[in-house]
């Protein structure tokens, strides 16, 4: 799956529906907590997720600043998701 962002495409691992499932409630969690500790730990797991490991994930974002990686995962989670985390509880 291509994942398209303002920094370039991203080419990342499908995931099943199971996963997406037991994903989105945490993404919800996380996101309605507004605790910036855990929106950086959901990130890092995100770009474990669609990249495969650190090495690729490195590879991948490596060019990018922190708040550009950080953009970058945030619409990441937004696809595989399918939600607007614009809106911290994804309705």
């Amino acid at each position: 799956m291509v994942v398209d962002t303002k920094y370039g495409e991203f080419e990342v691992k499908d995931i099943t529906r199971k996963e997406r499932r037991e994903l989105y409630k945490k993404v919800k969690e996380v996101y309605s907590s507004n605790d910036e500790n855990k929106l950086h730990e959901l990130g890092d797991e995100f770009a474990l997720l669609a990249f495969g490991n650190d090495e690729n994930a490195d590879k991948a974002l490596g060019k990018l600043s922190a708040v550009e990686e950080d953009q970058v995962l945030v619409t990441i989670i937004s696809f595989y998701m399918g939600i607007d985390l614009g809106n911290p509880t994804g309705d």
